[in-house]
């Protein structure tokens, strides 16, 4: 069982490789070229560079930024958080108006009040709104029929009264 192989050239005088054989020449030729790109598009970039250098240089001095220095420039928030002390300003004027007195509407004689007095008044008599705010009704459950004995028939079954009070339905 033994299998000979035979290592022949093609009609062109070309060297057959096997397929556990690697071909180093092309291998070679790939890593060469890639180089070779690689180089060229290094070159290209350096001369891009040099040549933007050059146009800033021709713009002159830099002129001053009028917005430098701003909280926030576009929708970009340019302050380190450690210093940004912005939502402590929010949050200390939304308190000041949840916690205080004063118009809405003035001409319309609408006005609030402070939020703890507000949710003390809704708790101690809510709205008088059908269907909200007003807790539901508990309606009595209904009573189960009687048994009142049987004949031959089979048992003798009657409804129980309706004693429900004040029952509108």
């Amino acid at each position: 069982m033994s299998h000979s192989h035979s290592h022949s050239t093609g009609g062109h005088g070309e060297e057959h490789v096997g397929s556990d054989e690697m071909n180093l020449k092309k291998i070679i030729a790939v890593g060469v070229v890639s180089l070779v790109v690689f180089a060229v598009g290094i070159i290209c970039a350096y001369f891009l560079m040099v040549g933007q250098r050059a146009e800033i240089r021709q713009a002159g001095a830099e002129r001053p930024r009028s917005e430098l220095g701003k909280a926030e420039i576009g929708i970009v928030d340019q302050v380190l958080f450690s210093s940004d002390n912005r939502i402590e300003i929010w949050r200390a004027e939304h308190k000041k108006r949840l916690e205080s007195y004063g118009w809405i509407d003035k001409a319309k004689g609408v006005a609030h009040i402070p939020i703890d007095q507000a949710m003390a008044k809704v708790v101690a008599s809510p709205p008088d709104i059908p269907g909200e705010g007003v807790p539901p009704v508990a309606a009595s459950p209904a009573a189960p029929p009687e048994f009142t004995g049987g004949d031959a028939k089979g048992p003798s079954v009657k409804a129980a009264p309706d004693k429900t009070k004040g029952s509108k339905r």
